[in-house]
């Protein structure tokens, strides 16, 4: 998924800012997207001279909230029904897992038990948020799915994380670390 269908999907909900537009990235999106304001700045600016948004007004503190044009709209709508979803991922967590081998089985498990508080905290936030959702609005009915997903997700992680756990404290305490 390209950052600029990302920004579609969120303006074309309510307009937003690039302030508001940094907060969902650290918010509901951290689980699906993340981008840094060096990123999302200069594409929302791509896209208002493109005409597939353009400035609604200014708020406090100067922010200046976007909202999504006709033909951005439809640019959003083709493609949500004409391309497949990318598949592909990145999660550093997994990766790290993958290298655990080379320390103590102590330290393996500080890693999990880290990355399991993690993915609590982030699961906690994520159902205060569905919490909040109000599902009589477009948006969040859509946005219901994207959160219910990123839960699901989360908890997997959790249980992932548990099960690592007790994995490595069934290791043998004294290995080589290193491969042969």
């Amino acid at each position: 998924m390209s950052l600029r269908m990302a920004l579609l999907t969120l303006i074309a909900g309510a307009p937003r800012s690039g302030y508001d537009i940094g907060q969902e990235f650290e918010g509901v999106l951290k689980f699906v997207w993340h981008a840094k304001p060096t990123q999302v700045y200069p594409e929302l600016k791509r896209l208002a001279e493109a005409g597939l948004i353009r400035e609604h007004g200014e708020e406090a503190r100067g922010r200046r909230p976007y909202e999504i044009t006709e033909e951005g709209l439809a640019k959003l709508r083709e493609w949500l029904t004409t391309s497949s979803a990318d598949h592909s991922q990145r999660n550093e967590s997994v990766l790290r897992a993958f290298g655990l081998w080379v320390v103590a089985p102590e330290e393996a498990q500080a890693y999990l038990r880290e990355e399991r508080e993690y993915h609590r905290a982030r699961l906690k936030g994520l159902r205060a948020m569905k919490e909040q959702l109000d599902t009589s609005q477009p948006a969040d009915r859509a946005a219901l799915l994207g959160v219910e997903a990123g839960i699901l997700r989360l908890e997997a992680m959790v249980v992932w994380a548990d099960w690592a756990i007790d994995t490595v404290a069934a290791w043998p305490q004294q290995e080589d670390h290193h491969a042969s």
